[in-house]
């Protein structure tokens, strides 16, 4: 993702966007000397003329690490939650009766990883909507042609989403994010204030649906143990209806059952309070949400790990309360990684080394590597493939996690060398924005509709 611009262009009621006031309590907003990129002479402010519309567009400052190495590094653990599903011991699954180094998986998984991943990966989401919204605001984009990008956007993310789980993973979390750019993106045109009162609204409507959600979870796991939510074959006619079928229930599960809709919003807000464009100003704040976020999450967590390797047994309805607890603290857990991330790009940003630079390379092409690694994931595990997950279980699953992440690595790095873009990231780009016609077109929408904003 690259740097944001420093314009964020005007509100819809036609006032100029101002950062939010700094506090005592989480110094978002407060500027220091040198915080602004021009002041410190990292911004050419050479700007340069677009020939197919001749607009003047806003230099491009340089990209910033810390979105980028999150990315980056949450793929390989997201990689490793899809890696355990295969292996068939996903979210809440007994394996009290599996071998140590299986439950030691379990254990580590439920702490750390599951419903973390994820949470982390839609913040940054919401993160780079924001981002890219900003963007053409300062260049002078109408509020209709943003709102025609962010559809678009929704649409493509809907439509890739939909291949990668027919192919590959039917949990995928594309679908999930077009469907969420899709229903809450007009905020992203509105106040800071109305997004804090929809992320309020997200968060009375989850407290309420995800428990839910998990108690069924949680019945189907002791009802039918694995089988409940195994996922579907790739041999049989009947697998192919299966996985068809089952396209538009994923994004609508994942809505409801587990806090997307806020994670996103969350996204938003901190987007627009540009917290990981400078992590070094924001740190005091950042240090506060990585401690209690990550520390609150893992605490909650507890129960349901627990439960999981054998030390508790709860009935199904404590069950469900338990794993409904890890998932909602997931939030917590989400914006603490990437927070802690973003303080760890401080120190590498100057002087990042090899494995950091690879990293934040597969984090700027995260579609095509997210796609690549499930991919990579599902040949090797699923028992119609390779296979390799009837034998593994649980700790081998993210040795296989690990394994692919590494080689999507190594692809990253040798992109990045030739400075080329990742393939899916590319024809996502050209999607969006498309060529220089779709641009010169767009720009003539915006001029014309311009004078009307005034």
């Amino acid at each position: 993702m690259a740097d944001r611009p420093i314009d964020r262009g005007p509100d819809p009621a036609g006032r100029p966007m101002r950062p939010p006031r700094a506090t005592a309590e989480t110094g978002v907003g407060r500027r220091t000397p040198g915080e602004n990129p021009v002041e410190r002479g990292q911004v050419d402010m050479s700007a340069r003329t677009d020939g197919s519309t001749g607009s003047v567009t806003p230099p491009r400052a340089p990209r910033k690490l810390a979105p980028d190495l999150a990315r980056g590094a949450m793929l390989l653990l997201i990689a490793m939650a899809y890696a355990g599903v295969y292996a068939g011991v996903g979210f809440g699954v007994d394996v009290s009766d599996d071998p140590p180094q299986d439950r030691l998986a379990a254990l580590f998984t439920t702490l750390f990883l599951d419903n973390r991943a994820f949470p982390m990966f839609a913040i940054l989401f919401g993160y780079g909507m924001a981002w890219m919204v900003s963007r053409q605001k300062a260049r002078g984009t109408s509020d209709e042609e943003v709102r025609r990008l962010l559809r678009r956007r929704g649409l493509l993310l809907l439509l890739f989403g939909a291949v990668h789980a027919f192919l590959f993973f039917p949990g995928e979390i594309l679908m999930s994010y077009g469907f969420a750019a899709l229903v809450t993106g007009w905020l992203l045109l509105r106040s800071n204030r109305a997004i804090v009162r929809a992320a309020v609204v997200f968060t009375v409507f989850y407290v309420l649906t995800v428990p839910v959600t998990m108690i069924g979870m949680a019945v189907g796991n002791a009802t039918q143990g694995a089988e409940a939510f195994a996922l579907p074959g790739y041999l049989t006619v009947e697998d192919w209806i299966g996985r068809l079928v089952g396209l538009p229930m994923g994004p609508l599960f994942i809505a409801f059952g587990y806090p997307l809709l806020l994670l996103v919003v969350l996204g938003y807000r901190a987007g627009r309070a540009a917290l990981l464009d400078d992590p070094a100003v924001h740190r005091g704040f950042l240090t506060k949400v990585a401690v209690i976020g990550i520390g609150v999450s893992v605490l909650s967590a507890v129960p349901s790990a627990l439960s999981a390797v054998g030390v508790m047994s709860p009935d199904m309805i404590t069950e469900g309360l338990y794993m409904g607890l890890q998932v909602l603290t997931g939030v917590l857990g989400g914006a603490g990684y990437a927070a802690l991330f973003a303080l760890w790009s401080i120190r590498l940003d100057r002087r990042p080394g090899p494995l950091t630079r690879a990293v934040a390379a597969m984090g700027k092409r995260s579609l095509t590597f997210y796609i690549l690694n499930s991919a990579l994931v599902t040949v090797v595990l699923h028992t119609d493939l390779v296979g390799v997950g009837d034998t593994v279980s649980g700790a081998g699953a993210l040795l296989v996690a690990t394994l692919a992440w590494s080689v999507s690595l190594v692809l990253a790095a040798l992109l990045e060398s030739r400075d080329r873009p990742g393939p899916l990231d590319e024809l996502m780009r050209r999607g969006v924005y498309g060529g220089r016609t779709a641009r010169r077109r767009a720009a003539e929408r915006s001029a014309a509709t311009r004078p009307e904003q005034k």
